[in-house]
């Protein structure tokens, strides 16, 4: 699943990549805390690190991230996304789960869960302070997303065409190359909408709603939980299409 350990994942490396940032307000001193109006949002973080995806659009990929912050309702925490390649992956995979291979996305939260909260309530700040109000950050392997798309593609026409035993075989090579995503279901949420769409810069929209996702509470390790999780995924991506950000 993707990771839960606090942190900020960007100042732990050295990031190569260009870095885009939105432009935050210089009275953010004071006046982060959310739902009270006025106050100006967060700053969003973008190092594009991976070369595997030479145009990828890193402002559509702001714009998504901005809603699904408005969306959960905490605009003014800021967040940040590291968009990298296989190898810088798999050596952080390593080193927060115990799994030598890539994946598709790793969340690090920031903020704690409210104590006596539930998934998408995070225990507020105790001082009104701009340093603590961030949601966390995110990684995603662009190669590995990019990689599964065609595997997928395959898989499907091979069904199609009555070649199920190719189609499974790439299936299972993909699971043996790659440390699997490990979420429960493939037919709900972020990774049922992802099994049918081929265009690798859609998916990494859709990943942005899972690991935003783990970066307020949720989670899928429980059944319990999954099931908030996936039906808060489909609220969310529902609102995405709506909003333009999705097709």
């Amino acid at each position: 699943r993707c990771v839960t350990a606090c942190g900020r994942l960007a100042s732990q490396h050295h990031c190569r990549g260009k870095r885009y940032v939105t432009a935050a307000s210089s009275s953010r001193l004071f006046g982060t805390k959310r739902n009270t109006p006025g106050n100006p949002p967060g700053e969003i973080s973008i190092y594009n690190e991976q070369t595997a995806l030479d145009d990828i659009d890193i402002g559509r990929s702001e714009a998504t991230i901005s809603e699904i912050r408005n969306i959960v309702n905490y605009p003014t925490y800021d967040i940040s996304l590291l968009l990298v390649d296989d190898e810088e992956m798999r050596q952080t995979n390593l080193d927060t789960r115990g799994i030598d291979g890539p994946t598709d996305i790793l969340s690090f939260p920031f903020q704690d869960v409210a104590v006596e909260g539930k998934p998408g309530e995070l225990a507020e700040p105790e001082f009104d302070i701009e340093d603590y109000y961030s949601l966390g950050d995110m990684m995603l392997d662009v190669a590995y997303v990019i990689r599964r798309c065609e595997e997928d593609r395959i898989a499907a026409n091979g069904a199609a065409d009555g070649g199920d035993e190719a189609a499974e075989r790439v299936i299972v090579e993909g699971a043996e190359n790659d440390a699997e995503s490990d979420n429960v279901d493939d037919d709900r949420g972020v990774s049922g909408a992802m099994s049918t769409v081929y265009d690798p810069e859609e998916r990494i929209h859709m990943l942005l709603v899972h690991g935003m996702l783990h970066l307020v509470g949720y989670d899928h390790i429980e059944d319990d939980d999954y099931d908030l999780m996936w039906r808060k995924e489909e609220e969310v991506l529902d609102l995405l299409r709506k909003k333009g950000l999705l097709r």
